[in-house]
């Protein structure tokens, strides 16, 4: 399948009509915890909507889910400290430093799967056009919502 131009007006057209559906849910079959939503959010808009397959998006989740238990696990550590006593009062590390190691490690993997945090894969020139299309997009859509809103 041949993959129209970020530049041309089909996929202007077509950024339009994808920001009109709205945010990009997660698929029925997977669940994400109410704390993981905003991860869910900020992952889905790091692409086009037309960029993301229903595998990528199970994988988006399974990203959510980490950077959500980072953050967790990381305001706990806030509150304790790296080093702790254990109960033969000798001084080691706190486990949860190894537990952030374990995810940042996940989260890490994750986003090499989904192509992220790196080159795109294709010609990045269009890839970096589309996503500025579709962002825009968005932009309009929200725009009139908030004017709808202001209307009634």
């Amino acid at each position: 399948m041949k993959r129209t131009r970020a530049d041309s007006a089909s996929s202007a057209v077509k950024a339009m009509i994808d920001a009109a559906k709205g945010e990009i849910e997660p698929p029925a079959h997977v669940t994400l915890r109410e704390r993981d939503l905003p991860f869910w959010a900020g992952i889905v808009r790091a692409r086009a909507r037309d960029e993301w397959s229903d595998a990528d998006l199970v994988v988006a989740a399974q990203l959510a889910k980490c950077q959500s238990d980072i953050e967790v696990e990381q305001t706990a550590l806030d509150g304790e400290t790296t080093v702790v006593t254990n109960e033969r009062g000798t001084a080691c590390v706190n486990p949860r430093v190894s537990v952030l190691e374990q995810y940042a490690r996940r989260e890490m993997d994750l986003m090499r799967t989904l192509r992220m945090g790196g080159r795109v894969a294709g010609d990045s020139r269009d890839e970096v056009g589309r996503r500025k299309v579709q962002r825009g997009a968005e932009k309009a859509r929200k725009e009139l919502e908030e004017e709808d809103l202001l209307a009634s």
